[in-house]
């Protein structure tokens, strides 16, 4: 009889270090003075809980400050038997502008109870701090602004409405990248995009004011200005994961070596950081279209053809024909509209239907519209269908150019029919079907059951008796899965790694093409490291080879599994900044290598 009261003594003996502490929350910055374009960190920790409820309501930071993005890590320590919990949100942003700041409270709700943090300063100078001959701070490991830095160009600096014009972005380093992603996009407001591929080559070694980088074209795109007048393109601002070499005794262990030789090997040495890059501003004007367009203009700058051609030359009244007229060139294809057709009398003609090929290159837009038509003759008779016009702009020449077809004749046999059914050339909405008046009486064989049978025989009877129960019992186990997902981040992390890996090599599977090479491997090497990091419980952003080693040695898994994974973790890096001749079958190896590693990598922790 004295057992469960031991048993809950114990419990509550066990319970008690960690009952009657409240939760507390304090907000601080990684540093109280950051130059302009440099990065900060408001980190927020929250004692005694390792979750909030809900998103912390942050202050707004826009008038000196653009936000980054967000990252979160969890603690636990027992000391002396006391055991205590913390998290600590990070926000990381980019300073914009100069001056002193005052950054309000953070507030946020934890266990049902509202907290808040205390406001903080921050400084924002206009250069960065004294810095060494590399042009970089001593205490700081970060890249500076020589050694990484985005170009944008265009090919022209005046155009006219609806020419395009090609942008092209291009990354400059001195440093080891280790992966970039795209955080603000220019804005769009008056052009039509159009994205354009980039061309397939390798990273190139180029000379900038004597100063030698590894540059590769990061982005390129087509704009298409919807209205004359100055235009501007906002920059784009990319972060990019820098691997900076670490200082002893204020200078540099190793100098630089090759930019993006992490992709081959770890720097003992260095340390992973953040480092934003904004491409600079252009300036486009945007010149109207020339006076007195043709009746015909289509609104193309660029070139078109225009050819039209009949299955049949031949055909007797009644006939239905059908005449395809495609218009193919370069420029702004997506907007053309449907060409006017001059149909003459004694044919009828019924909407088209439309298909476009449109085919960004490196150096535009192409491709084709085509329209097909039916026409069916009405009365006997040799007719002619008139060429079809459409007009352009040539930019070079800046003049209007008519581009034609060619005419059809048609030749048209029978009888003159006593009704036409009005006017020929008639333009229709379609052919209506004929009413379905016969409805079919039902034949299939009916469904018998037996007059005074048992009740508690029945299946019926059961399923109502049992399904309650079973629904209990499932909405209980529901409730515990739910609550050990909220509760615990680990097991969280890893119920949901095979599925959020499948999701990401499915699209990686949808990208398998020549043209999106590095978005493949992009999204392949993605999937790997998010598995990996959910797997571990810890920030993919971070990993680190040597790390993982180490990490899945201690749980036991084979060496031949670790190596098998780490390895095509770097074929995908390699590809992605240093990539090959684009190989469709190869894209398949390393998504049937990434899937295996995955799988291996999964039995070895389990």
């Amino acid at each position: 009889m004295k057992t469960p009261y031991l048993l809950a003594t114990l419990a509550l003996v066990v319970a008690l270090p960690s009952l009657g502490r409240a939760q507390t929350a304090r907000a601080y910055l990684s540093q109280s003075e950051v130059a302009v374009n440099r990065q900060f960190v408001l980190n927020v920790e929250v004692f005694g809980a390792q979750q909030v409820d809900g998103t912390p309501t942050l202050p707004d930071l826009g008038a000196f400050a653009i936000y980054l993005g967000s990252s979160t890590s969890s603690s636990m320590q027992v000391l002396n038997g006391q055991t205590s919990t913390s998290l600590t949100i990070q926000y990381r942003y980019q300073a914009t502008e100069q001056g002193r700041f005052q950054i309000g409270p953070v507030t946020l709700t934890v266990g049902g109870q509202s907290l808040s943090t205390d406001p903080l300063t921050i400084q924002v100078v206009g250069a960065p701090p004294p810095s060494g001959p590399t042009g970089r701070s001593d205490q700081d490991d970060s890249a500076a602004t020589e050694d990484l830095f985005i170009t944008a160009t265009a090919s022209k600096q005046r155009v006219y409405v609806n020419e395009p014009v090609i942008i092209e972005y291009r990354i400059f380093t001195r440093v080891n990248v280790e992966g970039l992603n795209v955080t603000e996009l220019p804005g769009t407001v008056g052009f039509w995009v159009e994205e354009l591929p980039n061309p397939r080559r390798q990273t190139e070694q180029v000379m900038r004011n004597n100063v030698q980088y590894a540059s590769s074209v990061i982005r390129r795109v087509a704009l298409f200005a919807t209205s004359a007048g100055p235009k501007t393109v906002d920059p784009l601002t990319l972060e990019a994961q820098v691997r900076v070499q670490r200082r002893r005794g204020g200078r540099r262990v190793d100098p630089f070596g090759n930019p993006f030789d992490s992709f081959f090997g770890r720097d003992l040495f260095g340390s992973r950081v953040a480092v934003i890059a904004s491409s600079n501003t252009l300036e486009i004007d945007v010149a109207p279209l020339p006076a007195t367009p043709p009746d015909s203009y289509t609104g193309l700058v660029g070139q078109l053809r225009v050819s039209t051609e009949i299955d049949r030359t031949e055909a007797n009244t009644n006939d239905a024909l059908t005449l395809r007229l495609e218009i193919a060139g370069n420029g702004n294809i997506r907007t053309l509209p449907e060409p006017e057709l001059d149909i003459p009398t004694g044919f009828e003609l019924y909407p088209p239907d439309i298909t476009e090929h449109v085919e960004p290159t490196t150096d535009g837009v192409r491709g084709r519209k085509i329209f097909e038509y039916v026409i069916v003759p009405r009365t006997p008779g040799q007719m002619t269908i008139p060429p079809v016009e459409m007009a352009y702009l040539d930019s070079e020449q800046g003049t209007y150019i008519v581009a034609g077809s060619d005419p059809i004749v048609v030749t048209v046999s029978g009888e003159v029919p006593t009704e036409v059914g009005g006017s020929g050339g008639r333009v229709r909405g379609g052919i209506d079907l004929q009413r379905q008046d016969i409805r079919f009486i039902r034949i299939a064989t009916p469904s018998f059951r037996v007059v005074g049978a048992s009740l508690p025989r029945t299946f019926l009877f059961w399923t109502v008796l049992l399904t309650p129960l079973l629904a209990v019992a499932g909405a209980i186990a529901a409730r515990r899965h739910r609550d050990r997902l909220t509760g615990d981040v680990a097991y969280a992390r890893r119920r949901r790694a095979s599925r959020v890996a499948r999701q990401r090599l499915t699209r990686a599977e949808a990208l398998r093409s020549p043209e999106q090479h590095r978005e493949f491997h992009n999204e392949v090497g993605r999937a790997m490291q998010g598995f990996l990091g959910d797997k571990l419980n810890v920030a993919e952003a971070g990993l680190i080879h040597d790390e993982v080693r180490a990490s899945l040695a201690a749980r036991h898994v084979g060496s031949v599994v670790v190596d098998a994974y780490l390895s095509c973790l770097q074929d995908c890096d390699r590809e992605r900044f240093a990539p090959t001749e684009p190989n469709v079958a190869a894209m398949q190896d390393m998504l049937t290598r990434a899937g295996r590693a995955m799988t291996d990598l999964d039995q070895g922790l389990s």
